[in-house]
């Protein structure tokens, strides 16, 4: 039999999760915590840009693909890594794993008044998709006024800063997708870095922490007022 094919491996597998098994991006509640926990995403079957991207990105490389994070402005995809003889094609998990081209993402940015820039399409390290999530159950422990997590959270994104600095972040300021807001556009991220050659291979321990600040929350909820 031929090898696998990145392309196909894709095609097949978003039919799976997005189509047959109801993976989708979490319109109706943006902002709740449970978008970026990936056992709550596994549950609800519903998540956020980032973290359904993370889910699908280790889902394929099962199959022997793997995939690149992308960190357009105000959104986030995955990527086929490219070869000799085929380009790389992205993939829009939050929209049901919609397949993308290179014009495709450029449309997107440029549809916002941005500049297009090749550098757009960089892949994102997975330090930086780790401060994102956390970043984002920061935002999320605010909103719902749960201030011991988000002072924890704060620890852990004073950790994350030394391989992300305020200058990088601000390099392409997040702007709305589609369909989403500015604020979700922010937390759902923005951003470039270099790619990382094991980028999955933090995900065990990723979702370690982000279990156990979902369990604090639990204990914390089930705590008489005090």
């Amino acid at each position: 039999p031929r090898p696998l094919e990145a392309a196909d491996a894709v095609k097949a597998l978003s039919a799976q999760l997005f189509a047959e098994d109801g993976f989708r991006g979490n319109e109706v509640d943006y902002y709740a915590p449970q978008n970026s926990l990936l056992d709550r995403v596994l549950e609800s079957r519903t998540g956020i840009p980032i973290s359904l991207s993370v889910l699908f990105a280790a889902v394929c490389r099962r199959v022997g693909v793997r995939l690149d994070m992308i960190g357009l402005p105000g959104h986030f995809l995955l990527a086929t890594r490219p070869t000799a003889t085929t380009p790389r094609t992205f993939v829009d998990v939050f929209n049901g794993g919609r397949l993308l081209g290179l014009r495709e993402c450029e449309e997107i940015v440029t549809s916002y008044g941005i500049g297009w820039s090749d550098s757009m399409v960089t892949p994102v390290p997975m330090s930086e998709v780790w401060t994102r999530m956390v970043r984002n159950l920061h935002n999320a422990s605010w909103r719902a006024g749960d201030v011991t997590n988000a002072r924890l959270l704060e620890h852990l994104l004073a950790c994350c800063s030394a391989s992300t600095t305020a200058a990088a972040r601000a390099a392409r300021p997040p702007v709305p997708y589609p369909g989403v807001s500015a604020e979700a556009a922010e937390a759902a991220g923005g951003g470039e870095g270099t790619q990382a050659s094991h980028m999955m291979m933090s995900v065990p321990e990723m979702q370690a922490l982000l279990q156990m600040l979902a369990a604090s929350a639990q204990v914390q909820a089930a705590a008489p007022p005090g």
